[in-house]
């Protein structure tokens, strides 16, 4: 049977694998796991320890409800944010900036800018989520919410918690390296989709921590 690392979700080899000291070791991220509760968690359908989650990842639990959630830090950042100034500035500036400077209106440069500041609305949010952003699902009794954004600022969907009946992974409508990502979809009474801008073991986690839940409801 083959065993993943919950963390990773790459396989542990059979020769990582201690039965009597009931150790798995998973080489690639460098942890040690329960074997016997990887065996459990896999027969589960679910492949996370939910006290041990990825870095940038969470989940908290109390009497009325509970807590899941990530960063969508990114190493994108790095190369996002000087972009979006350059080119926001070089722009921005030579349409806005020059006339402002010779106190002169020109109503055609100005319609002629309105696409470079869209793009920049944009660059601009993008940056900010790769930076500052988080995904955050909770449920408090039966109201849940799904929230993205950054700080206060962002987008929540709210739905009811007992008319969730599946969680699953489906195609999202973003693209990385060529690739359209995975996003997490909540099916039942209404179909929610979230988490497409999220780090795949942060999204794995999220994913196998909402169908730990709903087996438990």
């Amino acid at each position: 049977m083959k065993i993943n690392c919950p963390s990773c979700r790459r396989e542990i080899p059979t020769e990582d694998v201690n039965v009597e000291k009931d150790i798995a070791l998973c080489r690639a991220c460098n942890q040690t796991f329960s074997f016997a509760e990887l065996l459990q968690a896999q027969a589960s359908g679910v492949t996370v320890d939910l006290d041990r989650p990825p870095k940038g990842a969470w989940f908290r639990e109390d009497m009325t409800g509970f807590e899941v959630g990530s960063t969508t830090r990114s190493a994108t950042a790095l190369f996002l944010v000087p972009f979006m100034c350059v080119w926001s500035g070089f722009s921005l500036g030579g349409i806005y900036g020059t006339q402002i400077y010779q106190h002169k209106f020109n109503l055609a440069t100005s319609l002629f800018g309105i696409p470079f500041v869209l793009g920049t609305v944009i660059l601009g949010s993008l940056a900010l989520m790769t930076t500052f952003g988080r995904t955050v699902l909770s449920v408090n009794g039966d109201q849940g919410k799904i929230f993205t954004g950054v700080g206060p600022i962002g987008w929540t969907r709210k739905f009811k918690w007992t008319g969730i009946r599946e969680v699953s992974e489906g195609i999202g409508n973003v693209q990385r390296n060529g690739r359209y990502q995975q996003q997490i979809v909540l099916q039942g009474d209404t179909r929610l989709t979230f988490g497409s801008g999220i780090r795949e073991d942060r999204r794995y986690f999220i994913l196998n921590a909402l169908r730990s839940r709903l087996r438990k409801r």
